[in-house]
């Protein structure tokens, strides 16, 4: 017994004896392969042209990845024969902590994802994969009860959406027009005035005049600071990206004959000419639109998709892959889509949507073809409208990011792309940062406050009425 007890202690010793270096190699090889895993996936659709920085981001853990392994399987090999129990000890040490700290996170992720109006999300992000049966779920709701911000849209199978007539949003705040052109009442009726000169405004929310009511929109300021002999129409709807304007004033527009058209923009409505399917572009919006598609055919302007389908003809599809023209949708990637064996991990699920992959250019949607396609918009509206009685102004509004150091390189582009073309435009940023900049829109909104919209007017007065004189002449 005595014998016994006294081998215990050295027993116990050699239990509790574990192979450090082992233990280490095998938590840095278990680092290396998280890290490999995530920088493939944030990669490897883009191989072919990722930066030395990049291919050091794989390259680095795969090979501390691959000695760990060597490392790792010698010393398993050794252990083995030497002392099983002590391999047995090391390798419980790393895989208990393992297990409970994933279980952890996975247990932490569930209990912290929530329902959105976009699916499930974990503190904002909302988890990929996408679902098309939610998509479609939310966006024939949105149909179904018309919330606020779009409860004055109607839909359209030519511009996707637009505004409709005598209405007015379930807040009050926006009224248009019997022909649908946002007035301060509903029950007015433009065709029935008659005044010596019209001028248009088209674009997009910014035009409109969101989040201020009818009176504080710089359109309605432009009126009223040129006269009463003067009338200024708001063609402009929220969302609308430079093709949609485009259409409008093609066929909403030139009835009227007015004697001057603003075109405004920003810089965002480049990109949303890209798009052919709202609710998958901007899913944050809430639109259940789809919108119409410009490519360039031997550097002729071909309208690809119109007339457009509904939602609800659009919602029959039985999978997202189904949709037409996905090929031209820039904010579409079919490995968002599909779902994998680990995506039943939540854990996994939010690190991945957290950073999910870079993917390589599209090159029907990608900055080249944005440039192109938007450069041709503006350029046939400034040709062909002296031809039908109104004079081109193409105005671009700023938005905050240009006051707060955002990249505008896209603006930048297209503006040189107009003043090589010939095609007069008037920028507006230098205008609006002598008068307050980012002080001129409202707090934590990124529209026009009513002083933002103020100045907006007082910058186009003297540039409107300097443009009719010269027509008149």
């Amino acid at each position: 017994m005595e014998g016994i007890e006294a081998a215990s202690p050295e027993r116990e010793r050699r239990l509790l004896r574990i192979h450090r270096p082992l233990l280490l190699a095998i938590y840095i090889g278990e680092a290396a392969a998280g890290a490999l895993g995530f920088a493939w996936n944030r990669y490897h659709l883009i191989l072919g042209t990722v930066t030395s920085r990049q291919r050091a981001y794989l390259a680095v853990p795969a090979a501390i990845l691959a000695t760990s392994l060597v490392y790792i399987a010698r010393s398993v090999f050794r252990e083995w024969r030497v002392d099983a129990r002590r391999l047995a000890v090391t390798v419980a040490l790393n895989a208990v902590p393992m297990i409970v700290a994933l279980s952890g996170g996975e247990l932490c992720a569930r209990l912290l994802t929530s329902g959105t109006a976009l699916g499930p999300a974990i503190n904002g992000v909302v988890l990929l994969p996408k679902s098309w049966t939610a998509v479609r779920a939310r966006n024939l709701a949105l149909l179904e009860k018309a919330p606020a911000k779009i409860s004055y849209f109607v839909a359209d199978t030519l511009l996707g959406w637009t505004v409709g007539p005598d209405r007015r949003s379930t807040d009050g705040i926006y009224t248009s027009s019997a022909e649908g052109i946002r007035t301060a009442e509903p029950g007015t009726r433009y065709a029935s005035q008659h005044v010596r000169t019209t001028i248009a405004v088209i674009g997009d929310s910014y035009a409109f005049g969101l989040e201020v009511p009818f009176a504080d929109t710089w359109g309605a300021r432009l009126q009223q600071s040129l006269g009463p002999e003067f009338r200024v129409l708001n063609f402009g709807v929220d969302g609308y990206g430079v093709d949609q304007a485009y259409l409008r004033y093609q066929r909403d527009v030139r009835p009227w004959h007015p004697a001057l058209t603003i075109f405004s923009f920003i810089e965002h409505d480049l990109y949303r000419s890209m798009s052919v399917y709202n609710f998958l572009t901007f899913p944050e919006w809430g639109f259940p639109f789809s919108k119409p598609r410009f490519a360039l055919a031997s550097g002729t302007l071909e309208l690809l998709n119109v007339p457009l389908a509904s939602f609800v003809s659009l919602a029959r599809e039985r999978a997202v892959g189904d949709l037409p023209y996905l090929d031209f949708e820039p904010a579409f990637h079919t490995s968002e889509w599909v779902w994998r064996w680990y995506d039943h991990s939540q854990l996994v699920r939010f690190v991945a949507s957290r950073f999910p992959p870079y993917y390589p250019d599209n090159p029907r949607a990608d900055r080249k073809t944005e440039l192109r396609v938007n450069l041709a918009l503006f350029a046939g509206f400034a040709h062909a409208a002296p031809g039908e009685g109104t004079v081109p102004l193409i105005v671009y509004l700023p938005s905050r990011g240009d006051y707060s150091g955002q990249d505008r390189s896209e603006k930048d582009s297209l503006l040189a792309g107009l003043e090589r073309s010939g095609v007069h435009y008037e920028n507006l940023t230098d205008c609006l940062r002598a008068a307050g900049g980012e002080r001129l829109f409202i707090p934590g909104h990124p529209h026009y406050a009513p002083s933002g919209n103020a100045v907006v007017s007082s910058c186009l007065v003297p540039v409107v009425r300097s443009l009719l004189r010269a027509a008149a002449n």
